[in-house]
């Protein structure tokens, strides 16, 4: 991965809705099926548990809030410093990587719906996985019998 932005490192971060119309509309919610079962496995539990504490926060708060890293990491079982290395930020940072959130205004964007897995993370499920997304038609990712309402 490239070196890890500054702001992950804040004690404070900024969050905001990514609003991305053809990953919303076509797109799983975080809290889906899908999700738990093709992107835990890509993003990591500790990354993907952040990305939906984040997003059950634009519930309260639609347009966006102030994250506090020390307690939200502590909150989960993990731990936060200023330094790049610690597991709170190292997550943010897969989450980063892997396109679930992004920098934006000096803050972050995060995504409410993460789009189909590409082929190339397909390569690192295991074989089962592998196979039940073949079955996983696109259009039934929005179908998804566990999504949730949090942040939509």
């Amino acid at each position: 991965m490239n070196s890890m932005p500054v702001i992950l490192t804040q004690p404070t971060i900024v969050v905001v809705p990514w609003s991305d119309p053809v990953v919303d509309d076509g797109g799983a919610s975080v809290f889906s099926r899908y999700v738990e079962l093709y992107w835990l496995p890509i993003l990591g539990p500790s990354a993907l548990w952040i990305l939906r504490r984040i997003v059950m926060g634009f519930e309260s708060f639609p347009h966006g809030f102030e994250l506090d890293c020390a307690t939200t990491a502590t909150d989960m079982g993990l731990r936060f410093s200023p330094s790049p290395n610690n597991s709170f930020s190292r997550s943010l940072q897969r989450c980063l990587y892997f396109g679930a959130l992004q920098v934006h205004q000096g803050g972050l964007a995060v995504r409410c719906y993460l789009p189909a897995i590409s082929k190339r993370h397909l390569q690192r499920l295991s074989p089962a996985l592998r196979e039940g997304h073949d079955a996983w038609s696109p259009g039934n990712v929005i179908g998804d019998e566990t999504d949730s309402s949090h942040g939509t």
